[in-house]
């Protein structure tokens, strides 16, 4: 039996949060929305997450900011990206930081889909 993926959906928009949960829901998964990054920290600090998916612009605490506290708390889970406003600044340091991927919004749910089922072949 496959272990359950722990998945941390993190953004500021309530019907994205959810719609990453619906799209990515199965049985194998449990799935948990957050609306930014310091409600994210709060959830991760109770349970353990396999994946944070972020995205990079939410009021109060962002992605980045979120990326960079996880890592200097050596989070060793997976990070995927979501954001229609990154700049080449924004990617380099996402990619300084180790992320796993970096998705540009509006995105497909079928690429996210696959992007998660492929992290989950790893963890």
């Amino acid at each position: 039996m496959k272990k359950k993926l722990h998945i941390l959906a993190v953004d500021d928009e309530p019907a994205t949060g959810e719609s990453i949960a619906y799209a990515l829901e199965a049985p194998h998964r449990e799935i948990v929305v957050a609306k930014d990054g310091n409600d994210a920290l709060a959830k991760i600090a109770k349970e353990e997450f396999d994946v944070v998916i972020t995205d990079h612009r939410m009021p109060r605490s962002g992605g980045l900011e979120l990326v960079r506290k996880l890592r200097q708390r050596n989070y060793d889970g997976r990070i995927v990206v979501l954001s229609a406003y990154l700049s080449p600044d924004n990617i380099g340091t996402y990619e300084e930081l180790a992320v796993d991927e970096i998705v540009a919004k509006p995105f497909d749910f079928e690429e996210l889909r696959d992007i998660i089922t492929g992290l989950e072949e790893e963890v």
